[in-house]
């Protein structure tokens, strides 16, 4: 790649936290290369963290579920731009045929089983025998292009626009008596599931220290745990009420947050609230906070983490389950005193 002004083609679909793993990456790549222009593309769920990536000149949004017409249209769209480069940070099925579909002259990917078809230039998923984290893995890519994945830079700066956040939450935030603990009542599977029971107990110790709670959450189950923990102990339920921004913005204003590991833990770490998290099967050296500061993991050593977290030796989850909502709390309690 040449310093002159120049397409490039980011992919990465989804997940929420996944996606703003790779900020670090488009971080790196507008330092080398400020006048080329970064198309991004993610799935329509997931517009919202597009949005927010700074340095990305254009965002395109695609359907988790394309028909045979909106992959063609994508095709033509795509080609039309004339892109130099496309850098699939995933290499999923989906987005190893949007990369090759480019019509991009360097395709850089994951080395997989199956679609290495789809680049010409291709990275190893993971160095043999070492646990590397996610973003060094996004990072190595970007070798292709001339970059090192020497000097990791750290999150940029995100701002969230005024017009982003709706009028109820303005109102809510400017009226809440600080401190104020943003929790995300989610797991995102079975084996990151700290149990309602836990959230119970640390929501109402909480709750008896004044601390005023929002609970945060997208799924149904998320929301079912919402609607309980609000009744029970009047935490303000925004589970199934906010937008990407809107979840960020609420976090940006809390005086801590907490959650396990998932997406809007790493949405967490794009802000300087204090953070404390909980892991069970996954491993902070992999998929850790990018944020050293005013971070505290809560973990326990067990000889089988990490795991697949396709099936648990134990069936009862003991990695989340045996971390104690007491252990949370005062985690909790001293980014708050």
């Amino acid at each position: 790649m040449t310093a002159e002004s120049q397409r490039v083609l980011f992919v990465r679909l989804r997940l929420l936290g996944d996606i703003v793993l790779t900020i670090p990456a488009v971080e790196l790549y507008r330092s080398h290369f400020p006048d080329h222009k970064i198309t991004y593309v993610v799935e329509d769920k997931f517009e919202g963290i597009g949005r927010l990536i700074p340095g990305v000149h254009e965002l395109v949004s695609v359907p988790k579920d394309m028909s045979i017409r909106e992959i063609y249209r994508f095709r033509k769209e795509m080609r039309d731009r004339g892109f130099e480069a496309a850098i699939d940070f995933h290499s999923g099925p989906k987005s190893a045929l949007l990369t090759f579909l480019s019509g991009a002259k360097k395709r850089i990917g994951y080395r997989t089983p199956n679609r290495n078809w789809a680049y010409t230039h291709l990275t190893p998923r993971n160095q043999s025998g070492v646990f590397t984290h996610s973003v060094f893995n996004q990072i190595r890519l970007l070798e292709h292009v001339g970059i090192k994945a020497d000097d990791l830079p750290p999150y940029p700066e995100v701002t969230v626009a005024k017009e982003e956040v709706n009028l109820p939450l303005k109102q809510w935030l400017a009226e809440t008596k600080r401190p104020l603990a943003a929790v995300h009542v989610g797991a995102g599977n079975r084996f990151r599931d700290w149990g309602l029971d836990r959230f119970e107990i640390l929501i109402e110790k909480l709750s008896l220290d004044g601390i005023a709670i929002a609970l945060i959450g997208h799924s149904v189950e998320e929301r079912e745990k919402g609607a309980i923990l609000a009744k029970r102990f009047g935490a303000k339920d925004w589970t199934g009420g906010l937008s990407i921004p809107e979840t960020l913005h609420l976090i940006q204003e809390s005086d801590v947050y907490f959650g396990v590991d998932s997406g809007p833990l790493h949405l967490a770490s794009l802000t300087k609230t204090p953070m404390v998290a909980v892991y069970g099967p996954n491993i902070p050296e992999v998929s850790g906070p990018w944020r050293r500061e005013k971070v505290e993991i809560i973990q326990l050593k067990m000889a089988c983490r990490p795991c697949s977290q396709r099936s648990c030796m134990y069936d009862t989850i003991r990695c989340m389950r045996n971390i104690t909502a007491e252990t949370v709390y005062e985690a909790i309690i001293r980014y708050i005193q």
